[in-house]
């Protein structure tokens, strides 16, 4: 007999519902949320199993304990499950996410066990960071433009006795508060920057990241980290939608009703429209597709997304192939094969 299992995992408690091939309950059991007793219910559970939960916090730990437990696991995403109608509660929420498992109404969310998902929480950690300075700093530069003081250029992060241009005592203690903690987070994103760099070192998919213009070690192991196995998309156009680069035609009856983005990774389109950026301020052989695209009529704006686009594809062949970035790449493919007498 199958077995259909819905779990709805929390912080202290789990609960598990199973029904069987015709939809019949057969089980029902709320657990401590803790190993031991996760894998002691499913260890009761007689015959083959498929069991479904929800993205979460806890779904990462969830994915490693029981991916060999169950003969099918799928990871949902809750923003797309057919909702039942009714208030919430454990009990009929599990029971609805087991029946649909059944019915394979579920869509999987790509989990891997792997040093790539392992590296998100530093790669997560290292992006909250890069926010709280960011945060930080307006705060920092909001001080001295409240007295119509310069503050142009990042040089004012870096230098102290600026704060005594500031007339009231008040504003002075707030910005050596916030001076001092600008300065530990540059530390510890110094940190960050040589433990990427050594990942850099050692692995090679990420050394071949590098390798494309626009991307150091610290993009690199961001879109490592994020994407994990180059395999799961079929296709470039895919992992554009993937990475919000590419928008879809809303259709219905014959009519178009705009065009919208899919579903997909904000961190990813941030950092190819970052690379993006990076080549247009330097001198790469992709700076001329962006050239090519303004003299076709493109505003600024697209043309840098077609760059973003195009970066993102060649990040998808090197992780599939495991080569670096060639400049002469494109020269070569388009230049025909000499014949052989």
């Amino acid at each position: 007999m199958h077995n259909y299992i819905g779990l709805d995992a929390h912080s202290k408690t789990c609960t598990f519902v199973v029904v069987d091939g015709r939809g019949r309950q057969t089980n029902y059991q709320r657990v401590k949320t803790g190993e031991s007793e996760i894998l002691k219910f499913l260890k009761s559970v007689n015959g083959s199993k498929s069991l479904v939960c929800e993205e979460s916090n806890l779904s990462k730990w969830l994915y490693t304990l029981l991916k060999d437990e169950v003969d099918k696991l799928v990871v949902c995403d809750p923003a797309v499950v057919n909702r039942r109608r009714g208030p919430k509660d454990d009990y009929p929420d599990t029971l609805h996410l087991a029946q649909q498992l059944r019915g394979e109404f579920l869509t999987p969310v790509f989990h891997e066990d792997n040093f790539f998902s392992e590296l998100r929480s530093v790669v997560g950690s290292y992006r909250d960071l890069v926010w709280d300075s960011i945060r930080l700093q307006n705060r920092y530069k909001a001080l001295f433009r409240s007295e119509a003081r310069e503050t142009d250029g990042k040089k004012i992060y870096n230098d102290e006795e600026r704060i005594q241009e500031l007339s009231n005592e008040t504003d002075r203690f707030v910005a050596g508060a916030i001076y001092k903690q600008l300065q530990l987070i540059k530390e510890q994103q110094e940190g960050y920057v040589k433990r990427f760099k050594e990942y850099e070192k050692k692995y090679s998919q990420i050394r071949a990241l590098s390798s494309i213009p626009g991307i150091g070690e610290v993009r690199a192991c961001t879109i490592a980290a994020i994407v994990c196995s180059a395999q799961r998309f079929e296709n470039k156009f895919k992992f554009w939608a993937y990475c919000m680069l590419v928008k879809y035609n809303c259709m219905s009856d014959d009519t178009n009703y705009g065009k919208k983005k899919v579903p997909g990774n904000r961190t990813l389109k941030d950092v190819f429209m970052g690379a993006a950026q990076s080549v247009l301020d330097g001198e790469s052989p992709l700076r001329s597709l962006y050239d090519e695209h303004r003299k076709r009529g493109l505003d600024h704006r697209a043309a840098k997304k077609n760059v973003a686009r195009k970066i993102a594809a060649i990040a998808l062949s090197v992780m599939r192939k495991g080569v670096h970035y060639r400049e002469d790449y494109e020269v070569k493919k388009e230049q025909p094969t000499p014949k052989q007498v």
